[in-house]
């Protein structure tokens, strides 16, 4: 067939010679000439396909007629198929352009940072040439036949860079898609970027015409109670207010602290408290570009009715301006009064105001509770002073100043009426859900705070809470989860940078656990709970020099914490220095320490009798503060012994 149609095509035979054994012989050892040097007008790719039946070696002719086919059949495509360089740019364009623009959209729709932008803009900046020169070479193809090219240039087809393209975005997907689960809360505040989509805000603290105690303390109490208000919106991103403290006074300009903070909007407010009269003013105003979006001033007669309206009305009308989405049940709870009583409204604004100033300090929290006591006296109806006590309480018990019998009846009697009140209110969910888990309750716990993010999703202190549950009860990735949760809420707040460290201890991810620690004394150099959990993990990875340097810094930072001369104790222990350890652990406990850490001492020195018989009593006397001993790194070496697992089936984690 090759023979015949090279006569046809070229006018001559392939080989010609004056006999037949001359004949024989050229054609087994010449090669004709090629078709198009007879006949140049001849295409190549048919040349081609000529060509190849009438080569020497059986292999390098086609193997069927059905390939002879196939290849014949190719021949019938016009060559106007592929299109010319201009016109795949210009669809190139067309493509690239509604690419840049859904990735913009969903950069800043879902708060995505901008290096993932720039990645698509490399992305599609990559694929146009590649898609070029795949256009080249099917040209090629079709002007020189189905075998040209190859090694890569056999793989430059169009279906494999369109293919390339489509895996190449997938994989852009993939990584927005873990960022959005896994990364975003984790960034340092420095790092995260503000987002053009209005519905986050920052309310700086507002301005108090007057210096002195009772109006600063009223001033921030209105403050708090908007930021509450606001929180309550599922639709909008609300910094809570350890993070927008950090502003007070402060000289950065507008877009400084949306980028620090992360959101696109920023609420300025001052108060004048005059008499009998209260005057507020407050403007919401774009980050990024300074624009006023709205602004408004109060001026009325100072009651608690006309407090809590204009509260009411500056959440709402935040809410508008912001294209927030408010449902009913939700503006019915911002409208509410929680009480009539200026006097009792007064008392409370002053105790949260000791309470958020002096958490940590037994003089503070002592304080503060006798402010909620004066409120209760002066409105026996007002659940948040209920829950102000009940937390009192609780974090006098976290501090070590009370022992559990002594917190937790007041604590719980106070959260109970709280919620008799208000059953609606999340912060009293989230008391009775700590409660809860002082008492080893840990499903009715969790039901609890899950409660309270129902009812205020922007509660920091709700995901906080949760997470640490959760992370008590081994599932250390919901853990994390939620912990990191918190920080992106209230992203300066180092009590939550503290949730999210202990978090990561408690997972044994002790490298990253240090160097958040680190970054943390670099931030607050003073902080002694950045050095207690600075000395647990390079404890937990044999590093002991580090361990006990870290936890006698906590100790002189805070002599009087009862956990830092335990931590040293437990330093000690690690490092085989027993006696040290001991006169440690009996510091800790003529300080009050809960037995639970004595017990982790002994357990660290390898003498388990003695650790157990301290575990036995801290279930019967200190139950709560056996929470979480199933995730505790530091409990590793009681793992072992089935007393351990009798333990754990008594307080309910097993």
């Amino acid at each position: 067939m090759g023979v015949l149609a090279y006569e046809r095509l070229a006018g001559r035979p392939p080989f010609e010679a004056p006999t037949a054994q001359q004949l024989v012989a050229a054609q087994v050892t010449e090669t004709p000439d090629p078709v198009t040097r007879h006949r140049p007008t001849v295409p190549a790719v048919v040349a081609d396909v000529v060509m190849r039946c009438l080569e020497k070696r059986p292999a390098d002719r086609w193997q069927s007629a059905e390939e002879l086919l196939r290849a014949l059949e190719h021949l019938d495509a016009p060559a106007q198929a592929v299109p010319p360089p201009s016109r795949v740019a210009a669809m190139f364009s067309i493509a690239a352009a509604a690419v840049l623009l859904i990735a913009f959209g969903l950069v800043r729709l879902l708060g995505l940072p901008d290096w993932l932008f720039v990645g698509a803009v490399v992305l599609l900046g990559l694929g146009f040439p590649i898609l070029l020169l795949a256009g080249h070479h099917e040209r090629q193809r079709v002007t020189t036949g189905p075998t040209a090219g190859a090694g890569l240039t056999r793989w430059l087809t169009w279906r494999n860079a369109l293919g390339g393209g489509v895996v190449a975005f997938a994989l852009w997907g993939i990584v927005a898609a873990g960022w959005l689960v896994s990364g975003r809360g984790s960034q340092p505040a420095s790092a995260q970027v503000a987002t053009t989509d209005r519905r986050s805000i920052a309310v700086l603290p507002f301005a108090s015409a007057r210096t002195d105690d009772e109006s600063e303390s009223f001033t921030s109490g209105v403050h708090d109670d908007l930021l509450t208000q606001l929180s309550k919106i599922g639709s909008l991103k609300v910094i809570s207010r350890t993070s927008v403290m950090q502003y007070q006074g402060t000289q950065k300009t507008i877009r400084q602290i949306g980028e620090e903070l992360g959101v696109a909007t920023v609420l300025e407010g001052r108060i004048q408290r005059a008499g009998d009269r209260v005057r507020v003013s407050a403007q919401l105003i774009d980050a990024k570009t300074d624009e006023h979006l709205w602004a408004e001033t109060y001026d009325q007669a100072l009651s608690a009715a006309n407090i809590f309206a204009i509260q009411s009305d500056l959440a709402q009308k935040i809410a508008g301006a912001l294209k927030a989405t408010l449902a009913p049940q939700v503006a019915a709870q911002i409208e509410k009064k929680p009480t009539e009583s200026l006097e009792a409204y007064d008392r409370y604004t002053r105790g949260r105001y000791l309470f958020n100033n002096k958490s940590t300090a037994r003089d503070g929290l002592e304080g503060a509770g006798r402010l909620f006591r004066e409120a209760i006296a002066a409105d026996p109806a007002y659940a948040e002073a209920y829950t102000g006590l009940a937390d009192v309480y609780l974090n006098l018990l976290r501090n070590g100043y009370l022992r559990e019998a002594e917190a937790v009846p007041v604590a719980r009697q106070a959260v109970e009426r709280a919620l008799e009140l208000d059953p609606l209110m999340a912060e009293a969910h989230v008391s009775l859900g700590w409660l809860l888990t002082q008492e080893l309750r840990f499903e009715d716990a969790e039901r609890e705070f899950r409660r309270a993010l129902e009812l205020n999703p922007g509660n920091a202190s709700a995901h906080d809470r949760l997470g640490g549950l959760l992370g008590a009860l081994d599932r250390h990735d919901e853990g994390i989860r939620e912990r990191r949760k918190a920080v992106e809420l209230d992203p300066l707040s180092v009590r939550y940078r503290f949730g999210l460290l202990s978090a990561l201890s408690f997972a044994r991810e002790y490298e990253t656990a240090i160097e958040e620690s680190e970054k943390l004394i670099q931030l607050e150099p003073n902080n002694p709970d950045a050095f207690y959990y600075l000395g647990m993990s390079n404890g937990m990875i044999g590093r002991h020099d580090e361990a006990i340097a870290a936890a006698k810094k906590a100790m002189e930072l805070n002599p009087e914490d009862p956990f830092y001369p335990a931590s040293l104790g437990w330093a000690y222990a690690r490092a085989g220095q027993r006696e040290k350890a001991l006169e440690a652990t009996a510091a800790a406990e003529n300080l009050g320490v809960p037995i639970k850490e004595v017990a982790l001492v002994y357990a660290a020195m390898g003498e388990l009798d003695q650790a157990f018989e301290y575990l036995e009593q801290a279930y019967e006397k200190e139950p709560g503060s056996l929470a979480n001993i199933n995730s505790d790194p530091t409990a590793d070496p009681l793992r072992s012994d089935p007393r351990f697992g009798k333990l754990l089936q008594k307080i309910g984690l097993k």
